[in-house]
């Protein structure tokens, strides 16, 4: 399962076969409603989804991170986070886990990450004699990671859909991330303790290269503060936070020469497919969620819930479960799109924080992008390295759903770890 309209970055035929079908799928369920009804309410939603201020943001995040792609910076990360902590045993893995998450903070895609780190890192740790599972299974969940770290463009579209603050909710991220990355390192150490998988140790960087890896990381670390800290203090919205992202990582490009005038002109037009798709997939969504108000199913779904919504935890898991299930069945951008107009308006009637569930939800819809048998992280990884076979895939990934089911699980029981950053920053 994928945030696959925005996946461009990896593999523009792959993103438009994925995403066309989504919001031509939710109009079709609106001609219910009749074609008159049908047209009248799209000319409004095609009118005030382009128009939205909030959604400008989404053509400058993405505009972010494929000038970052086209600027090398992938590479960029990965190298420096390979020599800094490569020498360690499992230290190249723990490097692509590094370098996936840097990734995500620049470009908000998690196959855009998977396809560019498959490239990068894979054949590297396979010839330093990592196993062939332990390496796919690290570069695939470490994609997911850019899902969620800001600029996550997925988390833009679930504050349009349930009118929430796209601010407090990418301040929310900070400590989901923090506790993912964690989870991640210990699912490649548990495995290499106990000796289910082979990682071979390299020999240590020296202290000029270290002090070069440091230089490398230094560009998209300052990106990453410039946009956290500008929503932080409330020096920046979210909207020019996006717009200063983007020119700041321009500026860098061009400055650096690492942007060519023919990157530059990819980078537009892969921007400009991309949130094409992407305007299309909210347009879809809008149409969808006018068919649900006007049939009465929210209302009917949290009358069904009324007996527990008194219990926000049981409603909680009952929600998580209908996640997993579908996790395993659904494309994650499709679920996220058909769940979450049922499913806030109960959460709101049993007290829970829309914020927190948000983060909850596009978590849930994260592990839907490694678990088997449509985890489309795991699709990608095939799609770009061949050799590799589905069963090593499932095998080199069982680690780190497991990681993913323990982050779900204390994020339940320590709900502040999402709300405490955003409710801070008021």
């Amino acid at each position: 399962m994928a945030d696959n309209t925005w996946s461009k970055l990896g593999s523009p035929e792959l993103s438009r076969d994925l995403a066309l079908p989504m919001p031509v799928i939710l109009g079709i369920v609106t001609l219910i409603i009749g074609i008159d009804g049908t047209i009248a309410v799209g000319a409004t939603t095609i009118w005030d989804s382009v128009t939205n201020y909030t959604l400008t943001m989404l053509p400058l995040f993405v505009l972010m991170g494929n000038l970052a792609a086209n600027s090398g910076l992938s590479s960029q990360l990965y190298r420096a986070m390979s020599v800094l902590i490569g020498h360690r045993r499992g230290g190249l893995a723990l490097a692509t886990i590094g370098a996936s998450a840097g990734f995500g903070m620049i470009s908000g895609s998690s196959l855009a990450t998977t396809a560019t780190m498959g490239r990068i890192a894979l054949p590297e740790m396979q010839a330093a004699g990592y196993s062939r599972p332990l390496s796919a299974g690290s570069v695939a969940a470490g994609g997911t990671l850019g899902i969620l770290i800001p600029p996550s463009t997925i988390l833009v579209i679930y504050a349009f859909i349930a009118e929430r603050s796209i601010r407090s909710l990418l301040l929310a991220t900070a400590g989901p991330i923090v506790l993912a990355v964690t989870l991640y390192c210990l699912a490649i150490w548990v495995p290499l303790w106990m000796g289910w998988t082979t990682a071979p140790q390299r020999n240590r960087a020296s202290r000029a290269e270290a002090l070069g890896a440091l230089r490398e990381l230094a560009p998209p670390v300052a990106i990453f503060g410039l946009i956290m800290g500008g929503l932080y203090t409330g020096f920046f919205t979210a909207n020019e936070t996006a717009a200063v992202g983007a020119a700041v990582v321009l500026a860098y490009g061009v400055l650096s020469r690492r942007l060519t005038v023919r990157g530059f002109l990819a980078a537009s037009m892969d921007t400009a497919v991309t949130c094409g798709a992407l305007y299309l997939v909210l347009i879809g969504a809008n149409l969808f969620n006018f068919f649900l108000a006007l049939s009465g199913l929210p209302f009917s779904l949290t009358g069904m819930f009324s007996g527990i919504l008194d219990q926000p935890m049981l409603v909680i898991l009952m929600m998580l479960g209908i996640y997993l299930l579908l996790g395993t069945l659904m494309d994650s951008l499709a679920m996220l799109l058909l769940t979450v107009p049922l499913f806030v308006p109960i959460a709101d009637a049993a007290g829970i924080d829309l914020i927190w569930f948000g983060i909850f939800a596009v978590m849930v819809v994260e592990m839907g992008l490694i678990t088997p048998p449509v985890g489309m992280n795991l699709f990608v990884l095939k799609t770009t390295n061949p050799e590799i076979r589905m069963t090593e895939l499932w095998r080199g990934i069982t680690p780190f759903v497991i990681a993913d089911l323990i982050r779900v699980a204390i994020i339940i029981a320590i709900p502040a770890i999402v709300t405490w950053v955003p409710h801070a920053a008021l």
